[in-house]
C-alpha cells in the first residue's frame, strides 16, 4: 500500500551533505551550537562535543547547513 501524499509530505527527509559546505553542529537537547572537546577527536577517536548551555556531552549532534545567499537574476 502506497502512503498518501499527505503522509509522504510529513515524513522526515534525509539529505546528503557535501563535506565542503560548512555546517553548524547543534545540541540535540537545546539546539545551541556545540564546541569540540578534543583536538584529537575525529582522527584517533570519535569527535566529542560539549554544550555550554545545558551541559550535554556526547558524539550525537544535529547539523544546520549554512544557506548560501540567493543569487539575483541577471538584468538584461
Amino acid at each position: 500500500m502506497q502512503p498518501s501524499k499527505e503522509e509522504d509530505d510529513m515524513a522526515p527527509r534525509l539529505a546528503r551533505r557535501s563535506p565542503l559546505r560548512p555546517a553548524t553542529k547543534l545540541c540535540p537537547r537545546c539546539l545551541t551550537p556545540l564546541t569540540a572537546r578534543s583536538k584529537l577527536g575525529g582522527w584517533l577517536v570519535p569527535q566529542d562535543y560539549y554544550c555550554s548551555k545545558c551541559g550535554y556531552a556526547g558524539t550525537v549532534f544535529l547539523e544546520k547547513e549554512k544557506s548560501e545567499p540567493a543569487s539575483e537574476p541577471e538584468k538584461v
